[in-house]
C-alpha cells in the first residue's frame, strides 16, 4: 500500500480516538452540572432549615414572660378558705421582639391525684358582663403598673414589667386552692416559649406570697 493510503488511515484513526474522547469529556461535564445542581440544592435546603431552627430557638428563648411575683390577692368571697385571686406581675425576657398582648394564654393547673382542676385563659381577655369583682368592659388581665389597661394589640417590649390576676373563684381549682396546696402556672407566648412556675400556697391572706 502507498505511504498515503496509510496517512490517511492513521488520520481517521486519530480522528475516531478524539471524537470519543470529546464524547467522554461532554459526559463527565454532564455529569458534574447534575451532581453540582444536586450539592447547591442540598446546600440551600439545609441552610434554611438551620435558618428557621435559629429563628425557632431564638423564639423559644426570648419570646418568654418570667414570673417575677405572685400574692394572694383576694380570698375568702364565698366565705370558704380558699384563694379566690392571685395577682401576678411578670417581665418579658430580653430578646423579645413583636410579643403582643393577645399572643399570651395562660393555664393553671391544680390539686393532687385524688382530685384535679385546670383553668386557662389569654392575658387580653375582658368581662364584658360586668360581673363582680369588674366593671363591664374591664381587662381582669394584663395591666400597667399602674393600673391602666393594655389593648389586645399593645405590644410588650423586653424589659416591661406588668401584672395580672387570675381568679379561681367558681372555676376547677375553687377549692384546691386552700393552705398547703401547690399550683402549677404555664405562661405559653404563641410562637414563642412557654413558662412554667409552680405555686405553693402557704397562706390565704391577702399579700402572702405564693412563689
Amino acid at each position: 500500500m502507498s505511504e498515503e493510503y496509510h496517512t490517511v488511515e492513521r488520520n481517521l484513526e486519530e480522528g475516531s480516538i478524539g471524537i470519543g474522547a470529546m464524547i467522554v469529556f461532554i459526559a463527565l461535564i454532564l455529569v458534574a452540572a447534575v451532581a453540582s445542581t444536586i450539592i447547591i440544592k442540598t446546600a440551600e435546603e439545609l441552610q434554611q432549615n438551620a435558618e428557621q431552627t435559629s429563628s425557632d430557638t431564638r423564639k423559644e428563648i426570648s419570646g418568654k414572660i418570667n414570673i417575677v411575683n405572685a400574692m394572694v390577692n383576694r380570698s375568702g368571697l364565698d366565705t370558704d378558705s380558699n384563694v379566690d385571686s392571685i395577682v401576678f406581675t411578670g417581665k418579658v425576657a430580653a430578646g423579645a421582639v413583636n410579643l403582643q398582648v393577645q399572643n399570651i394564654d395562660w393555664l393553671l393547673t391544680c390539686g393532687d391525684d385524688a382530685s384535679y382542676g385546670l383553668v386557662g385563659g389569654n392575658l387580653a381577655t375582658t368581662d364584658a358582663g360586668g360581673e363582680a369583682p369588674f366593671d363591664a368592659g374591664e381587662s381582669p388581665n394584663a395591666d400597667k403598673l399602674d393600673g391602666t389597661d393594655y389593648d389586645p394589640t399593645d405590644e410588650l417590649t423586653a424589659g416591661t414589667v406588668f401584672k395580672f390576676d387570675i381568679f379561681l373563684d367558681g372555676g376547677a381549682c375553687d377549692t384546691l386552692a386552700e393552705a398547703g396546696d401547690t399550683l402549677l402556672l404555664k405562661i405559653i407566648v404563641i410562637d414563642g416559649g412557654t413558662t412554667v412556675t409552680e405555686l405553693t400556697i402557704d397562706s390565704i391572706s391577702a399579700g402572702s406570697s405564693v412563689v
